[in-house]
């Protein structure tokens, strides 16, 4: 609800430079990136509850911090504990849904989490806008205060749930040096967690670069960006159940390349212009890419996860989050060194190689299940309706072929009475 007028509370009223802002927001990453580990390996050692409520609790007293906070380095410290304490509660919360759930429906469960982050995500830019002009930056308290009430809600639930939980946690004590063996060993983690890293690099600018351009450029930008975020939320909404349900039937590559294609489509577009309906586009675009991309991202690491070590999976993969860190600090350099036009066009760019690491490290993953490149290169053409072109294209080159060979030997052996074909083909300057 508050954290995206965070950008406008620290340009306006704290009177930051757009790197200075650019550096607050990214050590949010860092602290998200750096935590995720240590947290969901506590999580695999002391449980999920305990931790769940300890890092919202710690949440709650982040937001009063930052209304009361005036120095740059204390704006820096409350913001590195902002993302600690959402990387202890996101992988832990994640691997406890994921406990509780058998493995057929974890990718809609996955959907239904990032859907209702979205409905929040709805409601909260209307609430944001309208407390932001009346309140200020009292926003933050309100926010703190309704996390209080959110810790209160999970220790309900957990009671409520105590036996299943128990009960999914009875492999035993987790030891770190084991841990860290069998994921120092797993090179397909890497490679997601390195996709993953561009991709909250490059999703990051949602929240820093395009707030800070529509403030800087944009008249009544504040406003424009609280409808897109709206958009962006809205566009989860409707169009999540339909994505979910084609996603659950193809191979999750399929869902990667058309996402990140779309995601990377929707950057580019904003540097088409500055009216509203390009941000508009644009936004609809790299949402649908979102939606693509999310879920299927939390399955995939889900398959390389076991009971024992589901939170210690989800807790590296939460390393991912330093793409929250360095996004910032590139949107905002090159924002000021090339102009917003040139910075879309080098974050779509970046964009696409989410693509080349997940192929690489979803290729190790299958051939340990014993199925080779080409036939998941075959799934998912198939998946993306490709095939019929490319058989078409198959069975076309040998006649397209043949067809120019039978031309270059007529203009070979009857070029004068062909010259009408020379003059055709290629024609006077």
């Amino acid at each position: 609800m508050s954290l995206p007028f965070l950008v406008f509370y620290l340009t306006h009223h704290i009177h930051f430079t757009p790197m200075q802002v650019g550096i607050i927001l990214g050590v949010m990453g860092l602290g998200a990136a750096l935590g995720g580990f240590v947290g969901g390996y506590l999580s695999d050692l002391f449980g999920r509850g305990f931790i769940i409520v300890i890092s919202l609790a710690a949440w709650t007293f982040c937001f009063f911090g930052f209304v009361l906070a005036q120095e740059y380095v204390t704006f820096i410290l409350l913001s590195f504990s902002h993302g600690l304490c959402r990387a202890f509660f996101e992988p832990t919360s994640q691997a406890l849904m994921a406990d509780l759930t058998v493995q057929r429906k974890r990718l809609k469960v996955f959907s239904y989490r990032y859907m209702a982050i979205n409905i929040g995500m709805v409601i909260g830019p209307l609430l944001g806008t309208f407390l932001f002009q009346s309140i200020g930056p009292y926003t933050f308290v309100l926010t703190g205060l309704l996390y209080a009430f959110y810790s209160l809600m999970q220790i309900g639930f957990l009671l409520k749930y105590k036996k299943e939980i128990r009960h999914s946690r009875d492999e035993g004590k987790v030891q770190l040096s084991e841990c860290l063996h069998l994921m120092r060993k797993d090179q397909t983690l890497g490679y997601y967690i390195i996709g993953s890293m561009i991709f909250y690099g490059i999703y990051s600018q949602l929240e820093t670069s395009l707030p800070m351009f529509l403030t800087n450029e944009i008249v009544n930008g504040e406003r424009i960006y609280s409808f897109l975020l709206m958009i962006n939320a809205a566009i989860v909404i409707l169009f999540q159940p339909f994505i979910t349900n084609w996603a659950e039937q193809r191979n999750p590559l399929s869902s990667i390349l058309l996402g990140v294609l779309l995601f990377s489509a929707g950057y580019a577009s904003l540097s088409l212009g500055n009216q509203e309906l390009i941000f508009i586009s644009g936004t609809i675009l790299f949402t649908i890419g979102e939606i693509f991309i999310f879920p299927v991202s939390s399955q995939m690491i889900d398959q390389l996860s076991n009971d024992r070590f589901r939170g210690a999976y989800y807790g590296a993969a939460n390393l991912a989050q330093i793409g929250l860190s360095w996004g910032p600090l590139v949107g905002s350099w090159l924002y000021n060194q090339v102009g917003a036009p040139v910075m879309w066009w080098i974050i779509a760019l970046i964009a696409l190689h989410i693509i080349w690491f997940y192929a690489i490290g979803y290729r190790k993953y299958m051939k340990k299940q014993g199925i080779g490149a080409m036939l998941i290169i075959y799934k998912v053409l198939n998946d993306l309706k490709l095939m019929p072109i490319i058989k078409f294209s198959f069975k076309i080159i040998p006649l397209i072929s043949i067809l120019t060979g039978l031309l270059f030997w007529a203009t070979q052996h009857y070029g004068e009475k062909l010259s009408f074909l020379h003059h055709w083909m290629l024609p006077s300057m």
